[in-house]
């Protein structure tokens, strides 16, 4: 059709990376129509080889459909391949069921919380999907357009752990807690004692998670590396655990007993305890008893408070009540301690002298250096030079580790900032309360109060916000 297409400048026109094809006619000459294989010859002609919707083509020869561009072929579009990935059937966090279970009055049923995710062998773990291939797609111009290549995953590797190929599916081969990371599928044991702990068993020393069913009684010491959960009462004499403790039946302590926990403190109540926590600290009250919390103090229900004693919470503490009626000294404190922003102010001493002494000891070395390269050092130099670079690089290393300490006391001033104590009941008079380096003492009683740092910097008590 060549002379009549240059007359009446019919023309194609690529868009979308030449996945779409347009055609725009003229009028034909003498009011004439045009023939459906002329257009289509036309639309090969301008490189339009693919994907060529014929039926649309003819309905703009039959309509008359001229001055105007229409769409009259597309491409077939790439699809991106799917990469396989593992199905995992427990809480990959690990966690169990950490959030407990919430009465009618509030309070919180711990007997409900789970800290480890425990399985039975046979359990079945983890099941792999294999990746699903690309498919490539084509512009109209005939131009392959490649789909992305999905990604294989390698097989986990496995402790107390059975693979079964022919189902891609892992299951367990022992009882006890499991933990799965990107590369890593396992099942560690957990030591179980079903009865009460007293003297006459013993202490107990574990590296790996510990479930007690029953009581820890005086005395007794209790260690491990990871969780701990006492189904009943502990009154023992010392508790350590490098994650989170879970004491369903309360913490009833004795003089001189401490607690240590890495991790999380959920306890039905606190009495007469020593606690410090690198996580948060929940009960449904505490008693005269001496806690320390990285992160938050959360005392729940509608009798719940915290009565005597000093509570400390970094980022802040949450209570019905805070004291009570009878004036038992109470102390409630959050935010960053004097103790914590002198260190902080040491370290920065520290790191500063570290820096100087080093910047010094340079200065010497490239001197010494010098004169060695010029062969105007004596053996003196030379030892000396020798001697300057082991010092600095013990200078170095004391250095990283300040300045590690110094970015671990930045974290707790960081999560610290903002803090806030709430009595969602009452604050009661006499009760004390510290944030920062700052103190309010309650002249009165409060109902429904928080305190805060204002924006004037100065400690005082306001209604709760909402």
């Amino acid at each position: 059709m060549g002379s009549r297409d240059d007359r009446n400048i019919n023309r194609v026109s690529f868009k979308n990376n030449d996945m779409e094809a347009y055609l725009y006619l003229s009028p034909p000459p003498d009011d004439g129509d045009y023939d459906l294989d002329e257009i289509l010859g036309f639309l090969t002609s301008k490189g339009v080889i693919n994907g060529v919707n014929r039926s649309r083509v003819s309905a703009m020869i039959k309509k008359r459909i001229y001055n105007k561009e229409q769409l009259v072929a597309e491409g077939q579009r790439p699809e991106d391949g799917v990469d396989g990935y593992y199905e995992y059937f427990f809480d990959m966090t690990g966690a169990g069921k950490k959030h407990p279970r919430i009465n009618e009055d509030g309070s919180v049923d711990y007997t409900s919380v789970n800290v480890i995710e425990c399985v039975l062998a046979g359990d079945k773990l983890a099941e792999y999907h294999p990746s699903v291939k690309e498919k490539n797609g084509v512009s109209v111009k005939g131009k392959p357009i490649p789909g992305r290549k999905a990604k294989e995953l390698m097989p986990l590797r496995t402790v107390n752990c059975e693979y079964v190929p022919e189902e891609l599916s892992y299951y367990a081969s022992i009882e006890g807690r499991v933990e799965a990371s990107k590369a890593t599928l396992s099942v560690t044991g957990v030591q179980e004692f079903s009865k009460d702990i007293d003297n006459v068993f013993g202490n107990v020393n574990f590296k790996g998670d510990v479930i007690i069913h029953g009581d820890v009684a005086e005395g007794v010491h209790i260690s491990v590396t990871r969780s701990l959960t006492i189904e009943g009462v502990f009154r023992g004499a010392s508790l350590g655990a490098g994650e989170d403790i879970v004491v369903k039946g309360g913490v009833l302590g004795t003089e001189g007993s401490k607690i240590v926990c890495g991790g999380d403190l959920m306890a039905d109540f606190i009495q007469y305890a020593d606690v410090e926590a690198a996580g948060d600290v929940s009960a449904n009250y505490i008693l005269d008893s001496r806690i320390v919390s990285k992160r938050m103090v959360r005392v729940s229900g509608e009798k719940g408070g915290i009565v005597g004693g000093y509570t400390y919470g970094m980022r802040g503490v949450e209570a019905r009540f805070l004291g009570n009626d009878v004036f038992l000294k109470t102390i409630i404190a959050a935010g960053v301690m004097d103790n914590v922003t002198q260190d902080r102010r040491e370290l920065s001493k520290a790191e500063k002298a570290l820096n100087d002494k080093i910047e010094q000891m340079k200065k010497r070395s490239d001197e010494l250096e010098r004169r060695v390269r010029l062969g105007t050092a004596d053996e003196a130099m030379v030892k000396e030079r020798q001697s300057l670079m082991r010092e600095k690089i013990e200078m170095m290393a004391q250095l990283q580790e300040v300045q590690r300490k110094a970015g671990e006391f930045d974290e707790i001033i960081k999560n610290a900032e903002n803090s806030v104590i709430t009595a969602f009941d009452t604050a009661y008079e006499g009760v004390m309360v510290m944030i920062d380096s700052q103190q309010y003492v309650l002249g009165e009683n409060k109902r429904g109060v928080e305190f805060l740092i204002g924006e004037n910097g100065i400690l005082l008590p306001k209604p709760i916000s909402g």
